[in-house]
C-alpha cells in the first residue's frame, strides 16, 4: 500500500500501466505516444509531478520534472483527491475551474479510448492507496 502520490505509487501505477498495456519499454525510451502531465504543487510532501504515457510500445508512468508532456493538467491536492476516489474526473473539474489543462487537446481526445482503458488497469492501485494528511 503506497501513499498517494508518493514515489512509490508512481511506480506502483508504472507497473500496473506497463502490465495492462504489454509494455516492455524501458522508463527512458522515447516514443511518438502522447505524453500527459499531472500536476500537483500543494501535495502533502511537496509539489508532485508525473507524465501518463500512451503510445505504440504501450503504457507508463513516469515521475518527475524532467519528462516532456503533451498536455498538463494541473490541480489542487483536494482535487487530485477527488479524482483519486472516483468523486469527479477531469471534464468536471475542468468545467468547474478547479484544474487547468494547457497542451495539445486534439490529441488528447485522439487518446481518450486508451486513457479509458489504463483507468481499469489503475483501479486495483487506487483500491490499496493510503492517504498522509
Amino acid at each position: 500500500m503506497a501513499a498517494f502520490l508518493s514515489p512509490a505509487w508512481i511506480a506502483e501505477m508504472d507497473a500496473a500501466a506497463r502490465a495492462a498495456s504489454g509494455a516492455n519499454a524501458s522508463p527512458g525510451r522515447a516514443d511518438s505516444g502522447l505524453r500527459v502531465a499531472v500536476e500537483v504543487p500543494d501535495a502533502p510532501g511537496g509539489a508532485v509531478r508525473y507524465v501518463m504515457v500512451v503510445g505504440a510500445v504501450g503504457a507508463r508512468v513516469v515521475a518527475g520534472t524532467d519528462e516532456p508532456a503533451d498536455v498538463t493538467l494541473r490541480q489542487p491536492y483536494a482535487v487530485a483527491r477527488r479524482i483519486h476516489g472516483g468523486a469527479a474526473n477531469a471534464q468536471r473539474i475542468l468545467a468547474e475551474g478547479t484544474a487547468t489543462i494547457d497542451g495539445d487537446l486534439n490529441r488528447l481526445a485522439a487518446a481518450a479510448p486508451d486513457l479509458a482503458r489504463l483507468e481499469d488497469a489503475f483501479a486495483a492501485v487506487r483500491a490499496a492507496t493510503t492517504f498522509p494528511e
